[in-house]
């Protein structure tokens, strides 16, 4: 054999949903990158042997949330994913993905990325994509998805308006060839630019072409605190009317005065499911979240692109009205606003920067706005203005606490039992050009996270449960038939972790900290990480979604 696992508890991944023995101590024979034995193997030898005494055998994890699109171009590694567990990534989310790029996005997408990750994207088509990435070579699989925001910029490009019919057809067609490519589905991101400019109808339309190659629908809702009502019920009539799957990504209700309105909105959902409406959500481990800040402005402000987002925060006729809207949300049909939902004196201690461009500024990332502020600005939404118009309109930031009161509701949402726990996560690193800014925690430490806090530390969830939110459930989302379940046969991707240690260590303080009690993962058959150390392997493949024959 290729490697032996000895002794090792092993949770196959389905969870208490199946009434069977919590977990079994067995050994586990990989050949050939698949599992071919499960049981007593002492007689057996292999190339490498693990010995697990004592710690946890579980199905690799499998993000369904990760933004690893560009990351994983700049640097195949994925330290910061396959460290914590991961093996396959969902890529596409929130409505962004590097393909399809064409037109105006295109232009926008080298400027960026040229800045960001000294990448030169050479692709047009989805498939050009996926033929990169291979290329590159990876160490964690990859699943594909394609991005409304660039679906939309490459025909329409900024204009916030609805699209002709021989636009609409374009974007279909364009949704079609990145279908048949091996995408998986499409993503929105409803308070993203281009994706924002969308009305219900155009998504139902495309939402279509991902049901006709049965294919999953995926959103980032237009409201997550004050809308999360009307947001949700806009989700659900999206996947209805187009008879698509639907995935709700980080399903919560944001800030103080909406944290309870979960307590609507599963049984919503639950309403949807009952009457046929195929339907799962997930959430992340912490009660903060992350975003760009352009993002807390009205969709009108984004109209023609970044610059002329920049030009009209100089404009002091914009930014008048920019304050009032911001503050006063109902001004702006169907849109709501973080500085509304925060309060505005709120947002100098809430929001905290993660990233900039200019290295002038460099030092205020990990900043409050409050602390990176100049001591005779005493406006936080002055100061927001001005800190993006210096840094040309790319500033990320940590939203305030999406859970504000606590994690109560956050228990409430990853106890449902359609939830996947996911990451809305980026493959990073500690060292190169993957360890620049201060990103969210979550990047370097949800899986254990979910592991340490939720399941040992707080018991809101067992081990077996977690383990089917981030393994099982995901590969029965997205149809993904050879992994997400120990047994024999399956495609050998696998997480060992010491249930007594496992831990996050990244700190919204201190965020770029690889995780504790994560000692082996393999991907494809192949040790990636060895001793919580890196091998430098690249074993990942890119997966493609095909379409069923009927």
């Amino acid at each position: 054999m290729d490697i032996i696992i000895r002794n090792g508890n092993i949770i196959d991944g389905l969870g208490d949903l199946v009434p069977y023995k919590p977990w079994i101590v067995a050994d586990i024979g990989i050949e050939r990158g698949k599992i071919s034995k499960i049981g007593d193997l002492s007689s057996e030898s292999a190339d490498k042997v693990i010995d697990a005494s004592n710690l946890m055998v579980s199905p690799g994890v499998i993000n369904v949330h990760s933004h690893s699109d560009w990351s994983l171009i700049a640097d195949g590694m994925a330290q910061s994913a396959v460290r914590q567990g991961i093996t396959t990534e969902i890529i596409g989310n929130c409505g962004g993905s590097a393909a399809p790029l064409m037109g105006e996005i295109r232009d926008v997408a080298k400027t960026r990325r040229a800045t960001q990750f000294g990448i030169d994207p050479d692709w047009e088509t989805m498939g050009d994509y996926i033929a990169r990435l291979e290329k590159k070579g990876v160490s964690v699989n990859v699943a594909p998805q394609v991005g409304h925001s660039p679906l939309r910029g490459s025909v329409m490009g900024f204009e916030y308006r609805a699209p002709t019919r021989e636009e609409l057809d374009e974007m279909k067609a364009i949704l079609a060839k990145s279908m048949e490519d091996g995408a998986w589905g499409m993503s929105t991101g409803l308070i993203y630019i281009p994706s924002s400019f969308a009305d219900e109808e155009e998504i139902v339309e495309l939402a279509k072409v991902v049901a006709e190659y049965q294919g999953i629908y995926v959103t980032h809702m237009r409201g997550g605190g004050d809308r999360v009502f009307a947001a949700t019920m806009e989700a659900i009539s999206i996947a209805e009317k187009a008879g698509a799957p639907l995935h709700i990504l980080h399903h919560k209700a944001m800030g103080d005065r909406n944290s309870a309105k979960v307590l609507f909105t599963l049984p919503m959902i639950d309403d949807a499911i009952a009457r046929g409406v195929d339907i799962t959500i997930g959430m992340y481990p912490y009660e903060a979240g992350s975003a760009n800040l352009a993002a807390s402005f009205p969709p009108w402000a984004h109209e023609g692109g970044l610059e002329r987002f920049v030009e009209r925060l100089k404009d002091p006729e914009c930014r008048r009205r920019l304050k009032l809207e911001m503050l006063e949300p109902q001004l702006v049909p169907s849109w709501e606003s973080y500085v509304a939902q925060s309060g505005w004196e709120d947002c100098w201690s809430g929001f905290r920067i993660t990233s900039v461009v200019s290295e002038k500024n460099k030092w205020m990332e990990g900043k409050t706005l409050e602390e990176a502020r100049p001591e005779w600005q005493d406006d936080p939404l002055d100061f927001m203005f001005d800190l993006l118009v210096e840094e040309k309109g790319r500033v990320g930031f940590v939203l305030p606490d999406v859970f504000k009161r606590g994690d109560k509701y956050l228990r409430m949402v990853m106890r449902y039992p359609n939830m996947i726990i996911e990451g809305d996560s980026s493959a990073l690193a500690t060292s190169g050009p993957l360890s620049a800014g201060h990103p969210h925690p979550r990047n370097f430490g949800w899986v254990p996270r979910a592991l340490g806090k939720y399941c040992r530390q707080e018991r809101a969830l067992t081990f077996n449960e977690a383990i089917r939110k981030m393994t099982s459930l995901p590969a029965l989302r997205y149809g993904i038939k050879d992994r997400g379940v120990i047994a024999e046969g399956m495609m050998a991707d696998i997480m060992i972790f010491d249930p007594r240690r496992v831990i996050d260590r990244a700190t919204f303080l201190n965020p770029k900290q690889y995780p504790m009690g994560i000692p082996y993962v393999i991907v494809n058959g192949q040790v990636v990480v060895d001793e919580s150390e890196h091998t430098g392997k690249l074993p990942g493949k890119v997966l493609r979604h095909k379409k069923p024959i009927k």
